[in-house]
């Protein structure tokens, strides 16, 4: 009996690393899978995972005083924009083209918006200015962090080199797949939501990050109209 009972205890001991090894290369495949997910898709996994969320290249220092008071464009370009409903108070307004791959430029730094080169002026009294944004870096909220919150309604500053102002107000605020935004969308952001009054648009990312496509997978886009 003894010797009976001493080779069914040696059988379970040599039957647990399978086990083991079987659970062990389950969850890596599990992980490899979800993995996978995230970086092609930016899909989270159902637990929390530490995950790179962001744009690291991005500049995230302070915008000081100082720099905001030096900061000169041309009398008829805009220098400054305001959101009140979102707290933006005189953000810098850089100009900015394309890139070589035809994508639209962003500011180096996220607390800065981009004016497009190629799109209106304010005071233009038609067509629509298009500026963009980010929404964020690694560690900190950007500019646009809030910009799927503005409501119809809100008003937007923009104030020009020679600062004379100009309002708008929000007249649409939609939410878009890259894929949608690209196939069409930029053709209507680069246009006034009225066809009477200057327009001034504005994107920025949200959704989840793609690694694989070093963005985000929406776009947050708000049309507005100028107000006397």
């Amino acid at each position: 009996m003894a010797t009976g009972l001493r080779i069914e205890q040696q059988n379970g001991f040599r039957f647990t690393p399978w086990i083991v090894g079987i659970v062990l290369v389950v969850l890596l495949v599990v992980a490899g899978w979800f993995g996978y997910r995230y970086y092609t898709t930016g899909e989270q996994p159902p637990i929390p995972v530490a995950f790179a969320a962001a744009n690291p290249e991005v500049d995230e220092s302070t915008v000081t005083s100082e720099q905001k008071d030096s900061h000169k464009v041309p009398a008829n370009l805009p220098r400054y924009i305001s959101i009140p409903a979102l707290g933006v108070d005189s953000a810098r307004v850089m100009s900015v083209g394309v890139k070589s791959n035809g994508e639209l430029d962003t500011p180096k730094n996220i607390f800065d918006v981009g004016w497009y080169d190629k799109s209106a002026t304010p005071g233009s009294g038609s067509s629509a200015l298009l500026l963009d944004g980010h929404n964020g870096g690694p560690t900190k909220g950007g500019v646009f962090e809030k910009l799927p919150e503005l409501k119809l309604g809100d008003q937007i500053t923009i104030e020009r080199g020679d600062g004379k102002k100009y309002t708008y107000e929000v007249a649409e605020n939609k939410t878009l797949s890259l894929d949608d935004l690209n196939s069409g969308g930029m053709k209507r952001m680069s246009e006034s939501a009225s066809d009477v009054s200057e327009g001034l648009n504005l994107i920025s990312c949200t959704g989840n990050w793609v690694p694989a496509k070093n963005t985000y997978d929406q776009r947050v886009t708000i049309r507005a109209i100028a107000v006397e």
